[in-house]
């Protein structure tokens, strides 16, 4: 994921590669938000035959759906890059490179069905969760003086 690759990379010094110039938008998701929605979603199994709408991707051959999970917002890759250099206090090396092929240049996921199933759309807004996940990142993967860990370890 960008936020894990990017972080990493900041912190250990090393350049980051962004495509198609940075003009690119995503739809970035929370951990909390991903855990409160599938939380919710357990409550509410799929009933063969029974969709609650035209937008229900309900199986009509088995009760199962496919339900996507994100603030359906997309964020431009160079502002969260920005959020992500204001947390971390560091500017990114970065290096641009082309588009890559068969990729898109906005994506974000449409959860009108999570709100119908649950009452429930992920709100966090990116600088809280850039925040949160590098505060994370750091305790898990550097020690105090900033050296990173043995891939896997956890501090001690």
């Amino acid at each position: 994921m960008a936020l894990f690759k990017f972080a990493e990379a900041m912190l250990e010094d090393r350049p980051i590669e962004v495509f198609n110039e940075g003009r690119l938008e995503r739809d970035f998701t929370y951990i909390d938000d991903l855990v409160e929605a599938v939380t919710r979603l357990i409550h509410t199994p799929p009933e063969l035959g029974r969709p609650i709408g035209p937008s229900d991707s309900l199986s009509p051959a088995a009760p199962w759906r496919t339900v996507n999970i994100g603030r359906g917002q997309p964020v431009n890759l160079m502002d969260f890059l920005s959020i992500l250099e204001r947390t971390l206090g560091r500017k990114a090396e970065v290096v641009f490179a082309d588009m890559q092929a068969g990729d898109m240049a906005s994506t974000f996921a449409a959860a009108d069905l999570l709100a119908d199933l649950t009452g429930y759309r992920p709100a966090t807004a990116p600088e809280t969760a850039i925040a949160a996940f590098c505060e994370w990142l750091r305790a898990y993967r550097y020690d105090p003086d900033g050296v990173c860990l043995a891939a896997g370890a956890l501090p001690v």
